[in-house]
């Protein structure tokens, strides 16, 4: 209804934008034409009734210019306000999608906290039963703030980052591999020392991701290989797990929000963590990509603009050929 209103207000203003333009036109060229008139000609010999047909047919033919453009205006007018509500409409379907979803993911913790404290005062229990209700209601929690914290993430709409700071990739990805429950299936190879300048907390959050991700869906003990390179102007990460793999269609959709390949998994996260980083990526004007298989793996390839100090011709030339 919103919209559809909207609709109406864009076309009667486009309407009366086209019939005010016209109308200033018409009546621009109408007064040229009789102010610029050669009058004196006419009196020395010329034909005042041929001139007068003539302005008589110049205003005819405005008044049936006019009168069409009184038709044509608003279904062109309709056409155009449809075409400038679409972004809109994307937008508007965007977000409450957005908040579909994001009452979804809410509302799990949230009822398994309800069952617990229901189900623990429901009679009188054992300190043991108390505890037990206690430490699973505290479990929800826990996932209910880390699903709140990437919906701040998620809904940010511009990324202005005031702590900008040359990150050095290599180091990064150190930092972020140790953050992990099992740092040691996590294999760096570095060629070169590529450097953005970016905020290094958001790096720091992107590359975690990934690995969490690699190390989650990776076969057990199966290695996950990290490389960093340098590329023309880019500083690239490529992370290769050896697990379960996506279908193409599954890939396409591995960063839409909320999203999950397999519903069952559900428990493991909220489905926004690769959305979050495609954002974070794209406000640190980078990519970021990925290529799997089923039953072989998945590579996610991300790419950053490195800063100038990493802009090292003879480095870069060396490390592309290492990556061909």
């Amino acid at each position: 209804m919103i919209l559809r209103r909207a609709r109406w207000r864009l076309t009667l203003g486009f309407t009366a934008v086209q019939l005010i333009t016209f109308a200033v036109f018409a009546v621009s060229v109408y007064a040229f034409v009789t102010t610029t008139f050669d009058f004196d000609a006419i009196e020395d010999g010329g034909s005042a009734p041929t001139a007068e047909a003539g302005f008589s047919t110049l205003r005819t033919a405005l008044l049936i210019a006019f009168t069409g453009l009184l038709l044509i205006a608003p279904l062109s007018s309709w056409i155009l306000a449809g075409i400038a509500m679409k972004p809109v409409a994307a937008a508007l379907a965007a977000q409450r999608r957005f908040v579909d979803d994001a009452s979804h993911e809410l509302r799990t913790p949230l009822t398994a906290i309800q069952a617990q404290l229901e189900l623990a005062l429901l009679r009188p229990r054992s300190v043991a039963e108390y505890r037990d209700a206690c430490e699973k209601a505290l479990e929800a929690t826990h996932a209910l703030g880390a699903i709140a914290d990437d919906l701040l993430v998620a809904s940010e709409d511009a990324r202005e980052r005031s702590d900008l700071s040359f990150v050095a990739i290599g180091d990064a990805v150190q930092r972020a591999r140790a953050l992990l429950v099992r740092p040691d299936r996590v294999m760096i190879d570095v060629t070169g020392q590529p450097k953005v300048e970016a905020s290094a907390a958001a790096v720091q959050r992107v590359l975690l991701n990934i690995l969490v991700n690699a190390c989650r869906y990776s076969v057990d003990e199966a290695p996950v290989v990290v490389r960093i390179f340098t590329k023309g102007r880019w500083a690239v990460v490529e992370v290769e797990d050896h697990g379960i793999g996506m279908t193409r269609y599954e890939s396409r959709r591995a960063f839409d929000r909320f999203w999950q390949a397999d519903p069952s998994r559900a428990t493991e996260g909220s489905g926004l963590g690769l959305s979050i980083v495609q954002d974070i990526v794209n406000s640190l004007r980078g990519d970021i990509s990925l290529s799997s298989m089923p039953g072989v793996g998945t590579v996610v390839r991300l790419r950053l603009p490195l800063s100038r100090s990493s802009h090292d011709p003879l480095r870069s030339v060396e490390a592309t050929a290492d990556s061909v």
